[in-house]
């Protein structure tokens, strides 16, 4: 194990204490993970079906030369596809008794996951391992869309991952999924492009700026040719193409005091939105988040597009430290010039970033699913995790790996260490999350592309997704 100081040790510990309020493991065991990608119009989440009978595994994982085929069902992410490709070659290479397994390798963006998954599982389409978002897991639970995990995991197992990602795999004390990171959003900045604005944003610090003081710099770093088209762009809030919940959710919850109904998203019961998502303080935080898209020389794109950042057309990101990887992938000479600050947030309100990431689960229809776990036990276990860390560069949700990588020792990739710790929030809990986010993505889009009345938007979202959820009433009885 690598020397590591004695401050990463105690932050580290505080991780595997405080995350998700010390969650308690459940009987059997898992791993865990993070951090969301995106689409332009979030079409409507896939309605709940009962999914047919479970198929029987297999009784053991492929027999050496026995050509068995895996269908994974993933994000369209460049580098998660080329942290899978790596992770599956390495498994393929561990045991003979895999040689032969072929993964076929199915992508589809960010807003056309969810409902995918729901609809192949529902239909009994072929379908072995798929990639979800870790909020997700308890709805796919509850609906029978994913198989427990419990008998692949084992308790010691289990210890090697963060709490918080332990608890986002299980659903009522059994665990369902395992995930491959820990998230949290930071903001990055382009240092040209604000060194040339005269902008100075605080550096590798956690004490960042106020939405209202943010914007200011984001104003000055726009920039218009001499026929006054805009050229550069002041922020790119949020990864890929979506307006999703993952970090557009966070500006709502950051304009309440901690725990207030504001902060917490939704009610205890997680199918009460009325009250929480549409007070006065998230109101105008919605006006506010809509305020970027106006104006002649607005500060974010209606239409968002993928890579922005990283292309030089804008200059500050919200996002994971899976940017890092994007970064040193696309300029490995050094040439991109850039910092991290802490998160805007709302004047009177909290700082928050939204915590958790990506997780697998194997599908009831799986005729294979012992080799799909033995795939799934490899690409979170010390092997792959680390392979998977090394091209995504996202904070790794083992704590062993977490503990021995020196990136996480010193800005700007300690800061993310640092927030999930002090100011991480798990998205709100709900196994009526996919349909929740589906109504979120549309309420966000509207906001930016059209002019009706805020008020008026938030309040019909409220109605939709509380309409759309209340049938999971009693979930966590």
């Amino acid at each position: 194990m690598k020397k590591r100081t004695t401050s990463f040790v105690v932050l580290v510990a505080a991780l595997v204490l405080s995350a998700c309020g010390g969650a308690t493991a459940p009987a059997a065991a898992p791993t865990a993970a993070p951090a969301a990608a995106e689409p332009t119009a979030a079409p409507a989440a896939a309605e709940p079906t009962a999914a047919p009978a479970a198929a029987e595994p297999t009784a053991a994982p492929a027999a050496a030369g026995e050509a068995v085929t895996i269908n994974f069902l993933t994000l369209d992410d460049q580098d998660m596809l080329i942290a899978t490709n790596a992770v599956i070659d390495a498994w393929k290479q561990s045991d003979p008794k895999f040689a032969n397994v072929t993964v076929n390798i199915e992508t589809v963006p960010f807003a056309e996951l969810f409902p995918k998954i729901e609809t192949a599982v529902a239909s009994g389409a072929v379908l072995d391992l798929f990639l979800a978002d870790g909020p997700d897991i308890k709805h796919y639970a509850y609906n029978k869309a994913i198989i427990p995990l419990d008998k692949y995991f084992t308790a010691d197992e289990l210890k090697a991952f963060l709490p918080i990602n332990v608890e986002a795999g299980t659903y009522k004390g059994q665990f369902y999924s395992p995930g491959i990171m820990e998230s949290c959003s930071l903001m990055f900045y382009n240092k040209d492009m604000t060194d040339a604005a005269g902008v100075k944003p605080p550096e590798n610090t956690l004490e960042g700026w106020t939405i209202q003081q943010a914007k200011e710099a984001w104003q000055k770093t726009v920039v218009k040719d001499a026929s006054g088209n805009q050229t550069q762009w002041g922020l790119r809030w949020g990864q890929g193409t979506y307006f999703g919940d993952y970090e557009f959710g966070i500006i709502r919850r950051s304009a309440g005091a901690k725990g207030s109904p504001t902060n917490m998203g939704v009610a205890k019961d997680g199918i009460t939105f009325k009250g929480y998502m549409d007070t006065p303080e998230a109101i105008k935080s919605f006006a506010e988040l809509r305020s970027w898209y106006a104006g002649d020389a607005p500060i974010s794109q209606k239409e968002p597009v993928r890579d922005i950042f990283f292309d030089k057309g804008a200059a500050f990101y919200i996002s994971p430290d899976n940017a890092v990887g994007t970064i040193n992938r696309k300029y490995p000479d050094g040439s991109f010039k850039y910092g991290v600050t802490g998160i805007p947030y709302m004047e009177g309100g909290t700082q928050v970033c939204h915590t958790d990431s990506w997780h697998f689960g194997i599908s009831p229809q799986s005729k294979n699913q012992d080799t799909a776990a033995a795939l799934v036990k490899f690409m979170v276990g010390p092997v792959g995790a680390k392979l998977w860390y090394d091209k995504v560069r996202q904070l790794p949700s083992r704590v062993e790996l977490l503990n021995t990588l020196p990136e996480y020792t010193k800005p700007p990739q300690q800061l993310f260490a640092q927030a999930v710790q002090k100011i991480g929030m798990p998205r709100i809990g709900t196994p009526g999350y996919t349909e929740y986010q589906s109504v979120f993505g549309e309420l966000i889009q509207n906001l930016v592309q059209s002019d009706a009345p805020v008020d008026t938007l938030v309040a019909d979202a409220v109605s939709k997704i509380e309409a759309a959820v209340a049938k999971y009433k009693g979930w966590d009885q």
